[in-house]
């Protein structure tokens, strides 16, 4: 009987030890599996590459407009080169919605539409946010019915002195602004730009695609020069040729400026109601954008056979190429920096904001019209500039002008 128990102890021991063992090996097994995805991350590599279409999409539409398109070799070029092909198919439309929808109106004729062109929307949305930079630091909103010499009161207001208003900290040295409740900024066509309209200005940000893909394509020859591997250089030199060439592609330039180029009617550009800027762009004989054209999209030419033909050969490229990142098996990390590198730049171009000229609309500004009340904007601008300010009433008072403003002199 002893015997029977010493042998049921020592299995049970056995088994403890073996099941010991087999944990450890498991977890020997899972940091030696750690370790190798970190010293070669060939498989997240992989996946990476297919994130982010959107960010790639809007760079394209940023920089396109010249023969070649300096946009990098980064993530999400894979995925982008399959939804162009559904995309050309479907639709037969390469460039992006804008991001907010704008109001365009034709001065002409005093019809407003909404438009979802990406052009008109980077344009509204650049012109305000260098014009909130302005607006910054000026006074606080003051309701209608106060009179505007008339002071606000403080709480450390002393009794017998006069009450003064209380600055920021931040605006100690800066005088506040008056209240904006309307800015219209008036432009007009500017014929002294060496390029004809609809052809953008380069600025740093295309450039800026040039640099990176030098930088990436001498990263890529270390690995060559070091441990004379050669498949880095050979990815990276094949990623950044299927980028220029899909980039370039003549279709984007195209849509990007489907309207126009030998001039038209003034038009206004804004938000719509409750926004507090506007563009008014004079129109001209002979020269600039038809603005109202390039907001109703009725010019935009959809994709040519050759077009989706390219579209879907280098969509299959896209994928070989993924195919081909998926069997390095050596120094992955300088093709993940390179990448990265390629990404950043992607969302430097998307999202950078660019002067008019850089988005091919030549323009310079002539005349700044604000006011504390919308109404006396439209007024002052209906006075210099005949029929604006009325066909702007519809946009910014939808129910009519009906409010009698009552002036203390």
């Amino acid at each position: 009987m002893r015997l029977v128990t010493i042998l049921a102890y020592n299995a049970t021991g056995i088994n403890q030890l073996l099941s010991n063992t087999a944990s450890f090996i498991s977890t020997t097994n899972s940091l030696a599996h750690v370790a190798t995805q970190w010293k070669s991350p060939k498989d997240i590599l992989s996946i990476l590459l297919l994130l982010g279409p959107n960010v790639v999409q809007s760079a394209v539409a940023q920089l396109s407009g010249r023969a070649v398109t300096p946009i990098a070799f980064s993530f999400g070029w894979v995925a982008y080169a399959v939804n162009a092909i559904l995309s050309s198919v479907g639709d037969g439309h390469l460039m992006p919605d804008a991001e907010a929808a704008v109001t365009v109106v034709d001065i002409g004729s005093g019809h407003g539409r909404v438009s979802n062109n990406w052009i008109l929307g980077r344009l509204i949305r650049d012109f305000e946010e260098v014009v909130n930079k302005d607006m910054r630091y000026e006074q606080p909103h003051v309701p209608s019915h106060i009179p505007l010499d008339e002071e606000e009161p403080t709480r450390n207001a002393v009794k017998g002195q006069p009450s003064r208003t209380l600055r920021q900290p931040f605006q100690k040295h800066r005088r506040p602004k008056a209240w904006e409740a309307l800015r219209v900024t008036v432009f007009e066509v500017d014929d002294s730009q060496p390029l004809p309209h609809g052809v953008p200005k380069l600025d740093w940000i295309w450039y800026l695609g040039f640099v990176i893909i030098f930088i990436q394509l001498g990263i890529s020859t270390i690995p060559w020069a070091v441990d004379g591997q050669w498949g880095t250089f050979l990815i990276t030199l094949s990623g950044t040729a299927l980028a220029l060439i899909g980039g370039s592609l003549p279709q984007w330039t195209r849509e990007k400026w489907a309207c126009p180029k030998k001039g038209g009617a003034t038009a206004a550009i804004t938000r719509g109601n409750g926004s507090r800027n506007a563009m008014v762009i004079l129109g001209k004989r002979d020269s600039g954008l038809k603005f109202e054209v390039l907001a109703q999209g009725t010019r935009t030419s959809t994709a040519s056979l050759f077009t989706k033909m390219a579209i879907f050969a280098l969509a299959s490229l896209w994928v070989a190429l993924l195919i081909t990142v998926q069997g390095l098996s050596q120094n992955s990390w300088y093709l993940l920096g390179i990448s990265m590198l390629g990404s950043i730049q992607n969302v430097v171009a998307a999202g950078a904001g660019r002067d008019p000229s850089a988005l091919g609309i030549h323009i310079k500004e002539v005349d700044l019209i604000r006011g504390r009340f919308v109404a006396d904007v439209l007024k002052q601008v209906e006075t210099r500039y005949p029929l604006v300010g009325t066909a702007l009433l519809d946009t910014f008072f939808p129910g009519s002008l009906r409010v009698i403003y009552i002036r203390n002199n």
